[in-house]
């Protein structure tokens, strides 16, 4: 391994979140669930664990980065025809029992702040072993098990890397405001990499920034089987110049400017790239990706 692989592996080391923080996020997600629990499904035991509510996006598939956005929650609606009026039930509920807590509607979601930790709660209901929640056009529907299957099966192919991919593509959209939400990536990221010959972090990086383009826009076929998601190409400026610059990376790295090679890169990634590590569990942001939850 180069140089500056060791360098991708220490910056993706540590985007990627520890299983305790993982652990710590869910639990937020949980306390909301069990306040919804008490107001909606009385009948169900308080300490009951599983049943009506699910752990999804980039925190249920263990696929979170720092800073931390919001940890999306599906709720089960009860069976009783209150699915159109779900979101402002679990509204009416978030706020009664938490009356000092932000709670805001955004999205066809409920945005809850527990803590340091921002909750993002989508009513849903069961259909056939997917979910319907709600979108901007309407009820849509969403597979979290097939996402999940889906995910664990390219990485089991390549030794764990399509998350680890993943995780630096994520890095790449928010130092550059790239708007391209994180299911979106996360469907490209599977595709691309059953077809990678790269061999390092920086070739698979240029090489998916051109692919990249030339697969948008386009329809994105949705694990599970249950329809497609639409990508457009409004990302494809900022990729070739993502490209551009893994370029002249590749030249100043070949020169021995290490520190003109490293300047481009944190153009590309962040400032945190090749930075010493620093902890910081808690620094949260609202993710700006698609409607999906990723």
């Amino acid at each position: 391994m180069n140089r500056c692989d060791l360098r991708f592996d220490s910056f993706i080391d540590e985007l990627i979140l520890k299983p305790e923080e993982l652990a710590l996020a869910r639990q937020a997600a949980v306390g909301i669930a069990g306040l919804l629990r008490g107001a909606l499904r009385p009948e169900l035991a308080p300490l009951e664990e599983r049943g009506d509510y699910l752990v999804v996006g980039s925190v249920g598939k263990r696929v979170a980065i720092r800073p931390l956005s919001a940890v999306d929650l599906l709720y089960l609606l009860p069976e009783d025809g209150s699915q159109r009026d779900g979101l402002w039930r679990m509204e009416s509920a978030l706020r009664a029992a938490l009356p000092s807590a932000p709670v805001s509607l955004e999205n066809s979601r409920l945005l809850v702040e527990v803590g340091s930790v921002l909750v993002a709660v989508r009513p849903a209901v069961e259909q056939q072993g997917a979910f319907a929640i709600p979108g901007p056009q309407g009820w849509m529907m969403t597979n979290p098990a097939a996402e999940m299957a889906a995910l664990r099966l390219s990485d089991s192919l390549n030794d764990g890397r399509t998350t680890r991919f993943l995780a630096l593509l994520k890095a790449w959209r928010d130092a550059c405001a790239v708007p391209l939400g994180s299911f979106a990536l996360e469907l490209l990221v599977r595709e691309f990499m059953a077809a990678s010959k790269a061999q390092s972090w920086s070739g698979r990086l240029a090489d998916f920034l051109a692919w990249g383009r030339r697969h948008a826009p386009r329809q994105l076929d949705l694990p599970g089987g249950l329809g497609r998601l639409s990508l457009d190409d409004a990302w494809h400026a900022l990729a070739e110049a993502g490209y551009w610059r893994c370029v002249l990376a590749g030249r100043h790295a070949a020169s021995g400017d290490s520190d003109a090679e490293i300047a481009e890169w944190r153009h590309l990634l962040g400032a945190n790239f090749a930075a010493p590590p620093v902890f910081n569990m808690w620094n949260i942001r609202q993710d700006t990706g698609d409607n999906k939850e990723g």
